[in-house]
């Protein structure tokens, strides 16, 4: 451990240094192609009000991805309808012998599940869908999955409500039903 601190280390070779300066052109590259992305995909979707709508919610790209695969959340006639095209609504896994959990169906898109998935991390990380997470991670002994499930079902109603037009966005209200404690 003490050689470990004192050493400044070994020098970077010729080798490793054209690799790394390669790696650091194409992290460049990249991040300019998202960029000339992010704006043509704004561009697209400038007129549409539904997908505007939802991209307040979930981000545009992810509004996207839902309108191509489940298309217009109008179409369906409640929000549970359009949290089952998901395939997130629950279903039980049992036979006649043994009795199973609450399990979501999986019959949707599996892409709608991953890009929500990821837009439900985003929430997670921020008040006030934060406070309700770390409680129920803590309820599970660690197991956060469930929670994170529960407010991708949480946004897909959300969604259908808000890209149908029939409600607007408020990030205070979205989640107070997660964040209010029960009285029991």
């Amino acid at each position: 451990m003490d050689s470990a601190r004192q050493t400044a280390g070994v020098p970077m070779g010729s080798w490793d240094e054209e690799r790394l300066r390669r790696y650091a052109h194409e992290i460049q590259r990249c991040r300019a192609e998202m960029r000339v992305s992010r704006r043509r995909l704004l561009e697209l979707t400038r007129g549409h009000a539904a997908i505007r709508a939802m991209g307040a919610v979930v981000g545009v790209p992810t509004a996207c991805v839902l309108w191509v695969d489940l298309g217009n959340p109008s179409g369906y006639h409640c929000a549970a309808a359009y949290r089952k095209a998901m395939g997130l609504n629950l279903a039980e896994r049992s036979s006649g012998r043994w009795e199973g959990k609450l399990k979501i169906s999986k019959r949707g898109s599996a892409r709608v599940r991953r890009w929500l998935y990821l837009a439900a991390l985003r929430w997670v990380r921020a008040e006030p869908v934060r406070g309700w997470y770390l409680r129920q991670k803590a309820r599970r002994r660690g197991e956060g999955k469930p929670a994170v499930i529960g407010v991708m079902r949480k946004l897909a109603l959300v969604l259908q409500l808000v890209g149908s037009g029939q409600a607007t966005f408020d990030r205070s209200q979205l989640f107070a039903c997660l964040t209010v404690e029960r009285q029991a």
